[in-house]
């Protein structure tokens, strides 16, 4: 048995740790809440209510795969590897899979839980999925993490150039299994349930994303950089918090606005252009996550 732990990953397609898992065998899902630990991070109401009903999105399509999606509460992520572990013993999961996150806790507590499978005999497996480059891998001729964007790009420039990131192929649905998915709950306590207005400005699931997405990339990318600052007018992509939740992912994005501007990325729509360098400028902020983590703790980026 295969196991993929959700995190900032609540989407089926072009989900790199679900497709790794799917190959490999019969795999099942879980996502953990962590409540307190959410309280420590100051993450809002709305925002785990978004969660939620992302997670009910996530399970129908994962229902579609077959693969059953299991809740479990780690109050804390110290809690993680020891609720992990009881899961993988619990179903005789051979091998955990996980898409790579950049934070400092969440590098503590992905090292922690990596630590008990290996004690516990499962294989660990990572996946680059949240960002179209890993981490280390774009750096300056003298081996370090860049601090200026203009020179970051470039070299990312560069590199799609050489390269460009795929979507990852959805797996096909395996064999229907015994173990039945958890009821996704409709709040966690301690965090209170938006406004019916609010939610309505923010539905839910894959579906919707990529309608955002695509709508954006079809009407409005090109005037992407003389509407974003203008809030009275729909300027932007309104797709930031399916980013950060991982409803859709940066690859997807990215392929998208390259479809609108005929395949090109330096050069075509200056709107295009903009919005592309919009997710580089994301991808800059996680790389200086993981080279500068002084910069997560309130502390200046150059000391």
């Amino acid at each position: 048995m295969q196991l993929i732990w959700l995190r900032s990953d609540l989407r089926a397609q072009d989900n790199t740790a679900l497709t790794a898992a799917m190959e490999r065998g019969p795999t099942l899902a879980v996502y953990l809440l962590s409540p307190a630990q959410w309280r420590s991070h100051d993450d809002a109401d709305c925002k785990v209510d978004f969660w939620l009903r992302n997670l009910v999105e996530l399970e129908q399509a994962l229902g579609e795969l077959n693969v059953p999606l299991l809740i479990r509460e780690a109050n804390t992520w110290d809690q993680a590897p020891e609720v992990l572990a009881k899961l993988c013993t619990q179903f005789k999961v051979e091998g955990l899979h996980l898409n790579q996150e950049y934070g400092i806790n969440e590098t503590r507590r992905d090292q922690a839980v990596q630590k008990a499978m290996e004690k516990a005999g499962v294989h660990f497996n990572s996946y680059l999925d949240q960002l179209l480059f890993k981490p280390g891998s774009i750096l300056t001729k003298t081996g370090n993490y860049f601090q200026v964007f203009t020179q970051f790009k470039k070299v990312c420039y560069t590199r799609m150039h050489e390269a460009m990131p795929h979507p990852i192929r959805t797996p096909k649905a395996q064999p229907a299994q015994s173990i039945k998915s958890d009821t996704v709950p409709d709040q966690v306590k301690g965090f209170a349930t938006p406004s019916k207005a609010l939610r309505d400005l923010w539905p839910a699931g894959e579906a919707e994303a990529r309608r955002r997405m695509d709508a954006f990339a079809d009407e409005q990318i090109s005037y992407y950089k003389t509407e974003r600052d203008f809030p009275a007018k729909p300027g932007t992509s309104q797709l930031s918090a399916y980013l950060a939740a991982g409803v859709i992912s940066p690859r997807q994005c990215l392929h998208a606005a390259l479809a609108s501007n005929q395949g090109e990325f330096e050069t075509g729509d200056v709107g295009t252009v903009t919005w592309i360098n919009e997710l580089l400028w994301r991808e800059f902020y996680k790389h200086t996550l993981v080279g500068y983590p002084r910069v997560s703790r309130h502390r200046a980026f150059r000391p």
